[in-house]
């Protein structure tokens, strides 16, 4: 499978915008992004590092004050797009050339 043209941005807004709560665990955005970008199944695990440090640092994302316990019951916070996240979102794809959008398609488990 391709790597698919997108930004970590790009991919985490993806999952989050994709989730019923609009909020996710690490581990959930991880696992979206493997589900439907079969690439990071097999890729290097530098990914991760990548997704944790832009949701850290990007002011696209902010950690609520919620938490949900996963395994061993360690508790994990949730994530958030906030406003300016939405905003950059819709610009960024609305300017995404189509060839873009054909190799994205092209990456993905499940168009």
């Amino acid at each position: 499978w391709p790597r698919p043209p997108l930004n970590y941005c790009l991919l985490i807004t993806l999952a989050l915008r994709n989730s019923g709560s609009g909020s996710l665990t690490v581990q959930q955005i991880y696992e979206f992004t493997r589900q439907h970008f079969p690439f990071f199944e097999t890729a290097p695990q530098g990914w991760k590092n990548t997704i944790r440090h832009n949701l850290c640092l990007r002011s696209c994302f902010k950690k609520t004050t919620g938490f949900v316990c996963g395994n061993k019951n360690r508790k994990s916070c949730l994530w958030r797009l906030t406003p300016e996240g939405c905003r950059k979102f819709q610009m960024e794809t609305q300017a995404l050339p189509e060839e873009d959008l054909v190799l994205v398609c092209q990456s993905m488990s499940n168009p």
